[in-house]
């Protein structure tokens, strides 16, 4: 008995292989993205902690104001709970690429070869570089426009420009990649920095903790005792940066992505799993009297809803053969462009056991869940009511043809294409369950290629928000006198020149050091107080809260949204404690603004940041502050054009950087808004293209499941068929039949996909506008997506009725008429 069922598994794969075929490349379609997803991120999860913590990462780093010398160091390392120290130094620099100058930091190394902190890999060229010479970052190449043997002219904030040579390449796994901050990065030796006009000394203390080094509050607290010890030897801490413990600077937002790709792949294998059932249904409605014969002989409903389950089971072992390699490829594919995001190097490739093992798992267990209730009805059938089955299934009771037909069926039953549209929608709502699975196959594709489309919207409404909310051309950070700016107002093409207060800032707790949480680039995380005119007409934030500055403001601040995830509780009415140069400053919160394109901002009016700039100032211990207010030094500018466009706007940045050239002004960093745009919009491109790839794993799923779907319901009718052919009907009204049930079911997934679309573009808006920006992503809907698909659906209902029609319409009358 035992070999008869397995001869008729085999039978019945070898006389099913069309319809099989289709749902075992479903199932691998589908297992094959959860493979992709789920290797790549084992791949990530191990690389980037071999990667980010083989650096080293500092636990904290020190600002202090004098050099740090070897026996400073020493007696650091033998603190209690610090396992190590080094010295470092960071300049923000600037970098000639073509006629522009560019942001550049400089990381400066005392000893190359004994790094121990932070530190970085040697590609090639020279290891260490040269007194007059400098390694880049790997990604920096591209920013740069340079690599190894080249020179570039670099322009330090005290110094004259200097062209210095690119001696080797380096990888440095602790940064976020230079394309995507649109920065340079470059390392030197203070030898290097002294020739480049700095003090040729590092003063920054970095510390590696020697237990609970992934516990942010313990990191503090070990940090604010070393502190108080520097102290005690006469140093005065300026503040203390403790980057997120063990996390990559791009980490979180990846690790997102995955989520949403693993959501989203878990979705199609339950789909391409409904899929399957559907397309055993079909293979049961044919096989009925067959079942209505095993009984006769004494099958148990049991042993026939296992052998149909034994049925599932192969062809989800059949799709794991097809899924589990091109996973594998699929993963170390997936596992390699997200490396290129987070700047990692991926040593190991190897996926663990348990990926393999959960797509197993999913590959064998969620078809035979999804089909346990087709197998179920058709196994427990009785023997009657299986040998009466004729082929031609009863419509369910919902969409029987006896039902009054409504009044547009009416006023056309008149007409040969009212009656031919009134057949159509019948078939097409006769069996609603089959017809509710294959428009959810098609409605997910569909869905999913228009949030992918809705979200490039979304983001670019963000983007634009950045020109939206800014009337000036261009940021410059700089240390000039005052009547720089009247100089600037008077060149040509210069609309508006502001001097905005500017000063690197902190959440203050009495009687502690000021403490950031931002990474060594100075990103992600940082805070800083802006001075703006009262009045300024440079920038207009949406209030979320509160209002804007008025003149007169003594103590007001404004904050912008992205204070709120380092001060969660500020609130509009009560005080917030900031550190201005290092002195615990109080102010009355007035509004809250959201601001796209910042880290955190506190705004104060020029005014008071003037005050407590003096007040500042007055205190010995603390570092120059950038002053506002009437005869003091400018350190930061905001300046609009009348230029209209983007290469007239270059040109007058490069007129402005002539203009401080001849002023003798000592420039920072200029920033040009056009390149925080494009900065912002490249963190996207990745993302909608991974979802694009889902919307097609999707469409393959869906076409096959109506494929499937058209085939089984062209089965069922086939005595229906054959009577209308002795009535007259031709093979290719036969064809057109078929092939308009298709159409119809297309243009009603059509409508379930626009309907989908909008939530789910809603909820991949909010992650990840939570994760980029801390505000939910506005709904965009993309109408040429709608109309894309709607072609694209329609395109995929003519191919997948192909052979279904072709079935048809050559079916003769005695053929029809004889089928079981």
């Amino acid at each position: 008995m035992g070999s008869v069922r397995w001869r008729k598994i085999a039978n019945d794969i070898a006389t099913e292989k069309g319809r099989a075929s289709a749902m075992v490349v479903a199932l691998a379609v589908s297992l094959f993205g959860v493979g992709s997803v789920l290797g790549a991120y084992s791949i990530l999860g191990r690389e980037m902690a071999s990667n980010y913590l083989g650096t080293n990462p500092a636990s904290a780093a020190i600002d202090l104001d004098r050099p740090i010398d070897a026996s400073l160091l020493e007696e650091v390392r033998h603190l209690p709970g610090i396992a190590d120290a080094q010295a470092g130094e960071i300049v923000t620099a600037r970098v000639k690429v073509g006629p522009d100058w560019r942001p550049l930091l400089l990381f400066v190394v005392d000893d190359f070869q004994s790094m121990r902190i932070n530190t970085f890999r040697h590609q090639s060229g020279a290891w260490p570089p040269a007194t007059g010479t400098m390694l880049i970052e790997r990604t920096a190449a591209s920013v740069l426009k340079a690599t190894e043997g080249d020179a570039v002219w670099i322009k330090t904030p005290n110094g004259e420009a200097r062209s210095i040579p690119i001696s080797g390449v380096v990888h440095d796994p602790g940064l976020a990649p230079a394309w995507q901050e649109e920065e340079g990065y470059g390392y030197i030796t203070p030898a290097t920095l002294g020739l480049l006009g700095e003090r040729p000394v590092l003063e920054e203390l970095r510390i590696v903790t020697s237990a609970h080094r992934f516990d942010a509050r313990a990191i503090e607290a070990k940090s604010v005792e070393v502190t108080a010890w520097l102290r005690q030897r006469g140093f005065s801490p300026r503040q203390v940066r403790i980057p997120p413990p063990g996390r990559h600077p791009h980490q979180t937002q990846m690790y997102g992505v995955i989520f949403l790709l693993l959501a989203f792949s878990g979705m199609a294998l339950v789909l391409s799993a409904v899929l399957a059932a559907t397309s055993l249904a079909a293979m049961l409605a044919r096989q009925v009297r067959e079942i209505g014969v095993m009984k006769t002989f004494g099958a148990r409903w049991q042993q026939i809803a296992v052998l149909y389950a034994v049925f599932v089971a192969c062809l989800g072992i059949l799709a794991l053969v097809l899924a589990i390699p091109l996973g594998e490829l699929g993963a170390r594919a997936l596992a390699g462009m997200s490396a290129r995001m987070l700047n990692l190097s991926l040593v190991d490739r190897s996926i663990p056991g348990w990926v393999l093992g959960v797509q197993t798992l999913s590959g064998l267990l969620v078809p035979l869940l999804v089909a346990a209730y087709p197998i179920a009805k058709a196994s427990r059938m009785s023997v009657r009511d299986a040998i009466d089955q004729h082929g031609a299934a009863a419509p369910e009771r919902a969409a029987t043809p006896e039902r009054t037909p409504n009044w547009w069926t009416r006023a056309r039953l008149g007409t040969r294409t009212g009656r031919t549209m009134s057949l159509v929608l019948r078939n097409v709502f006769r069996r609603r369950t089959r017809l509710a699975l294959t428009l959810g196959l098609l409605a997910a594709g569909g869905a999913m290629f228009m949030t992918a489309r809705n979200l490039t919207g979304s983001w670019g409404r963000i983007v634009d928000r950045v020109f939206e909310n800014r009337s000036y051309d261009v940021e410059i950070r700089l240390e000039a006198p005052a009547g720089i700016v009247d100089r600037l107002r008077a060149v040509p093409g210069v609309k508006a020149v502001e001097a905005w207060g500017y000063v690197q800032s902190a959440i203050s707790i009495p009687n502690r050091i000021d403490i950031v949480r931002t990474y060594p680039d100075g990103s992600h995380g940082s805070l800083v107080m802006m001075g703006p005119p009262a009045n300024t007409r440079l920038v207009r934030f949406p209030l979320l809260s509160g209002r804007w500055l008025e003149p007169g403001d003594t103590n007001a601040v404004v904050l912008n949204h992205m204070v709120l995830a380092q001060a969660p509780r500020a609130k509009v009415g009560e005080d917030i404690a900031l550190s201005f140069g290092g002195k615990a400053t109080t102010w009355r919160v007035v509004g809250i603004v959201e601001e796209v394109g910042a880290a955190g901002v506190a705004y104060v009016t020029d005014d008071a940041f003037a005050k407590a700039a003096a007040a500042a100032a007055a205190t010995a211990t603390t570092a120059p502050v950038a002053n506002a207010g009437s005869g003091a030094p400018v350190r930061m500018l905001r300046i609009a054009t009348t230029a209209t466009s983007p290469a007239a706007r270059i040109e007058m940045i490069r007129v402005l950087e002539s203009t401080l050239a001849q002023q003798k002004a000592k420039v920072l960093t200029v920033i040009p808004l056009a390149l925080l745009r494009t900065a912002m919009g490249d963190h996207i491109v990745v993302l909608t293209r991974l979802l694009l790839s889902m919307a097609v794993l999707m469409m393959v799923v869906g076409t096959l499941g109506l494929a499937s779907t058209m085939g089984t319901n062209v089965l069922e009718r086939t005595r229906e068929i054959g009577i209308m052919k002795t009535m007259g009907a031709t093979p290719r009204q036969i064809a057109r039949l078929v092939v308009g049930e298709a159409l119809v079911v297309s243009a009603l997934s059509w409508v379930a996909a626009v309907a989908l679309s909008i939530p789910l573009s809603l909820w991949v808006g909010s992650t990840v506008g939570a994760l980029s920006f801390r505000l939910r992503l506005p709904l965009v809907l993309n109408f040429g997506a709608w109309a894309a698909w709607l072609a694209l659906a329609g395109a995929v209902a003519v191919l997948a009725t192909l052979i279904p029609a072709r079935r048809a319409s050559r079916l003769s009358i005695r053929e029809a008429l004889i089928q079981l």
